[in-house]
Formats: C-alpha cells, sequence, structure tokens
C-alpha cells in the first residue's frame, strides 16, 4: 500500500469518528510528514517500535518544534496506529508508553470517594421547583458522569422511564450512550419529567423539549445552572470543587469496577487514551496522599 492509499484509509477512520474538517486537514499534513520521516529512515509504519518513535521526537525537536507540537504530533501518529489495530494490521501500539517531557498536562483533581459523592446527593433536600430541577442534574452528574454540555443537550424523550435509562447524545467529542439510571434517582427523575418540569413551564411560559429549563424563561446557560447549583454545597463540602471534578471521580469509580473499555463507552470517551488519562488522575492523587500523610525526607 503506497502513502497515498495509508493516507486515504487514514482519512476515513478518522471521518468514522467525526473529527472536523480542519482537523481532519492538520492530521492529514502530520501524518504525511510522519509517512515521509518513515520513507527517509527506510522504515514501515508497520514495524516501528518504541526507541524509532524517540528518534521521531528528537527529529522534531531539534528542528526546534515545541513539545506540545511534538505531543501533538504524536497524538496524530497515535490515532494513526489505532486505525491499524481496527484493521488488524498490528496487535499494539508502539505510541502507548510515549511521553513527551516539558508539557503541561491536563488538571488533576482531588477524587471524591463513593461516599462522598452519595453524600453531595442524599444531602441536598431542597424541595422547591427549582431545587427538585437541580437534585435531577446532580443525580446526572454523580450517577451517570454526564458533562455540563451533555446536560445542556438533553431532551425529555431521552429520559426511558419504563426502562431506567437514559440515552445520552453524542457530539463531537463524546460517543452517545444508553445508561441506567440508579433505583434512587428514579423517584426524583418521575417526579420531576411529570409534576415539576410541566410546573415550571407553566410559570416561565416557555416552550422547550429541553430537559433542563430555568423557572423565569431567561436565557440561562446550563454550565450557569450547574454553578448555581454546586455554590450552595461547597459550603458543606469544601472539597468540591466543580462539575469536572465529580465526572472525574466518577470516572475513576468506574475504573476499579469495570476494564478500560467498559468504562469508555460508559464515559462516552471516542479515545481509549481519554479513559487512560484518569488512570493516571487516580495514581497523581494517591502519591499526593502519600506525600500529605507520610512526607519524605
Amino acid at each position: 500500500m503506497n502513502m497515498h492509499e495509508k493516507a486515504a484509509e487514514f482519512t476515513d477512520y478518522l471521518k468514522q469518528r467525526r473529527f472536523s474538517k480542519a482537523s481532519l486537514k492538520t492530521r492529514l499534513t502530520v501524518i504525511n510528514r510522519y509517512f515521509d520521516w518513515l520513507d527517509k529512515q527506510g522504515l514501515e509504519a508497520e514495524e516501528v517500535t518504541y526507541n524509532d518513535l524517540l528518534s521521531y521526537i528528537k527529529q522534531n525537536q531539534r528542528k526546534g518544534v515545541s513539545q506540545r507540537t511534538v505531543q501533538n504530533y504524536i497524538g496524530t501518529v497515535k490515532h494513526y496506529y489505532d486505525c491499524l489495530i481496527e484493521k488488524g494490521v498490528i496487535e499494539t501500539n508502539p505510541t502507548t508508553d510515549i511521553k513527551v517531557q516539558g508539557v503541561k498536562r491536563k488538571v488533576l483533581y482531588h477524587i471524591l470517594e463513593p461516599h462522598e459523592l452519595n453524600g453531595l446527593y442524599n444531602n441536598h433536600n431542597d424541595e422547591s421547583l427549582i431545587g427538585k430541577r437541580n437534585k435531577v442534574m446532580l443525580g446526572l452528574l454523580i450517577y451517570q458522569g454526564l458533562k455540563t454540555e451533555e446536560l445542556a443537550k438533553l431532551e425529555v424523550t431521552d429520559i426511558k422511564l419504563r426502562e431506567g435509562k437514559i440515552e445520552v447524545p453524542g457530539g463531537r467529542k463524546s460517543n452517545h450512550r444508553t445508561m441506567r439510571l440508579e433505583s434512587h434517582q428514579m423517584m426524583e427523575v418521575y417526579d420531576y419529567i411529570l409534576q415539576t418540569r410541566p410546573e415550571i413551564l407553566n410559570q416561565s411560559g416557555e416552550r422547550t423539549n429541553k430537559l433542563i429549563i430555568t423557572l423565569t424563561g431567561k436565557s440561562s446557560t446550563t454550565s450557569n445552572l450547574v454553578n448555581s447549583l454546586l455554590r450552595p454545597l461547597k459550603l458543606k463540602y469544601p472539597q468540591l470543587q466543580n462539575a469536572k471534578q465529580i465526572r472525574a471521580s466518577v470516572i475513576t469509580k468506574w475504573l476499579k469496577m469495570y476494564n478500560l473499555r467498559e468504562v469508555q463507552v460508559l464515559a462516552g470517551h471516542r479515545f481509549i487514551s481519554s479513559t487512560e488519562s484518569y488512570q493516571q488522575n487516580d495514581m497523581e492523587g494517591l502519591k499526593e496522599e502519600i506525600l500529605q500523610f507520610h512526607p519524605l525526607g
């Protein structure tokens, strides 16, 4: 297979995963440069080793390419090898253990334990219309690990009350998935959809299929609603930071219960590397706790 055929195959792989046109263009430029480098080195992509990739990184660094850009290059190469794995050409991805030094990592969060997450939910007892809506939002954050933007997309029809499930819409950066509602969530969700939400609609005069709505009828982002929901909880739980921390805690909990691929599906991650990053978060959090309670030196 020549370089153009390989690039076309990779393009199809990226399109299936709904990469944007701009991202497609950038990644194809990167992978074609990688193919050029392989050709000059006399290497076949399928035979590349960890050490070969280190040489690829060093060559880019000698050219003055920033560490962040080199990391992005390796990210594209990783996707290419994931494509080859999917097609059965190779069995393992040679980029798996590659780490580009000097690049600021994803923010690490203090991981909330399952009993702390349950405490957040169980101690939210506001019986107002907004309080009942907020408890439904909180449950979806804590038990389904939804992102704020996923909450914003939810419509009433995405909730399958009879089946006790929720259909989480996919997006450019996440996959669609079907998730089970926890038994103790069911009554809250049931009451919200059949009683609370219609009352909010009546008072606001709004007409919408969105699951999460405002009482005033005024435009308010779901992000603002989530921040308002979490603000009073932070007073009771100083360790609570934001919705991203809750999601990180939920995914970390899942990683202790299920295998990596199962967690990838639950989290809606398009790439397994996104799920793997939460394993790193958990390990770094453990190191911090060890140093806090058992300092060295």
